[in-house]
């Protein structure tokens, strides 16, 4: 696996600084539930300051099992997203903030071989809340989810929503398609605040108005981890204490 997959975490300064037993819950997490994940390259970027405790928090980082720790001052999650989809020589990226836990294991070698398979999955998330309903109730983006039938090798559900819960994202997908949009939004005057997923969300949602669901999601080939029974496979710890569940 370690030749098609690159995996990123992604951290800044937390609350529990310099402490680093939020993000070890995840990375110990990742490591429990995703089986040969230790052969692939596995990337820890900080968005770090130029303070004593935000050195302190690196320097703890450092000593985290089996991953590369790179220290990025005043990078921000963006860039740091960006330069490791860019960089990485796989064909896929697994990407995971910092305070997310895995419930329970993960196919993660069927889920590449079906990706392998299938080169219109593009996106995977993996759900925080069950595969079985929509989210309108909780405000969220995803309002319509449905199982995925054509595609036999591994369980998928079709969704509207792309967002940057843990995922993996198909690289050339990324970065020849949907870069170049997000870079033009980014660099303009108004959006420069916005994150990725809110471009790609929007950009999508837009899609679906002018294709319809049916096409727009063929197009941009956005799933859910799982079948329609799937429970939700991740929790959020909310290490950065913004309230978010």
């Amino acid at each position: 696996m370690k030749d098609k997959l690159t995996v990123l975490v992604t951290t800044h300064v937390l609350p529990t600084a310099p402490s680093i037993e939020v993000i070890k819950e995840c990375t110990d997490s990742i490591f429990n539930n995703f089986k040969g994940i230790k052969d692939c390259e596995f990337l820890v970027y900080c968005d770090s300051r130029d303070s004593e405790i935000s050195k302190k928090y690196v320097n703890n980082l450092s000593h985290l099992c089996d991953v590369k720790v790179f220290d990025r001052i005043d990078s921000g999650m963006i860039a740091n997203y960006i330069d490791v989809i860019e960089k990485c020589e796989t064909d896929y990226l697994f990407f995971c903030e910092h305070d997310w836990l895995f419930l329970r294991p993960v196919k993660i070698q069927n889920l590449i071989n079906c990706m392998d398979s299938n080169p219109n999955v593009n996106f995977v998330r993996f759900n925080k809340r069950n595969n079985w309903q929509t989210h309108e109730e909780a405000g969220a983006w995803e309002t319509y989810i449905e199982e995925e039938t054509e595609i036999t090798e591994f369980p998928l559900m079709r969704t509207n929503c792309i967002a940057t819960h843990p995922h993996i994202v198909r690289k050339d997908k990324f970065v020849k398609e949907w870069l170049p949009t997000i870079n033009r939004e980014l660099s303009t005057t108004l959006k420069h605040h916005w994150s990725i997923e809110l471009i790609l969300y929007l950009w999508y949602t837009q899609e679906i108005k002018n294709l319809g669901f049916e096409k727009a999601q063929k197009k941009w080939g956005v799933f859910n981890y799982g079948p329609k029974s799937e429970p939700n496979i991740i929790t959020h710890l909310d290490g950065s204490n913004s309230g978010r569940t």
